[in-house]
């Protein structure tokens, strides 16, 4: 069993993210490379998510926390209530932050990758 305290997570620098974007891996499959991981964009950070695609692997994100505002003013907020949840099929393409979109308050969210997509250590 794993278990993860939120006040004692070591975070580590995501690769494949061009700013301050963290994790903690909590579960990895050696052998199909599938991940899941708790994932950290800290307050202050910039950031750009540009469209693309994992061309081996699904991915699922629960989003728990965090505020953002974009560059067009609109704000992004999750919290107790209002969770957020999505699902990309492997080779769909997604991401859709914009340049300049702020990040008001810590956003944490778990990723998980049905399969390897180079998003190792």
């Amino acid at each position: 069993m794993v278990k993860l305290n939120g006040e004692e997570v070591e975070w580590k620098k995501a690769p494949n993210f061009e700013n301050n974007v963290q994790r903690k891996i909590i579960w990895k499959d050696e052998e199909s490379g599938a991940l899941f991981a708790l994932m950290k964009i800290p307050k202050g950070t910039l950031i750009e998510d540009l469209p693309h695609c994992h061309p081996k692997s699904g991915q699922i994100t629960f989003h728990l926390s965090g505020e953002a505002v974009f560059p067009d003013g609109s704000k992004l907020s999750i919290g107790k209530d209002d969770y957020r949840f999505s699902y990309c099929p492997k080779g769909e393409m997604h991401g859709h932050l914009k340049k300049g979109s702020k990040i008001l308050e810590d956003i944490i969210y778990l990723h998980y990758w049905d399969g390897s997509d180079e998003w190792g250590e």
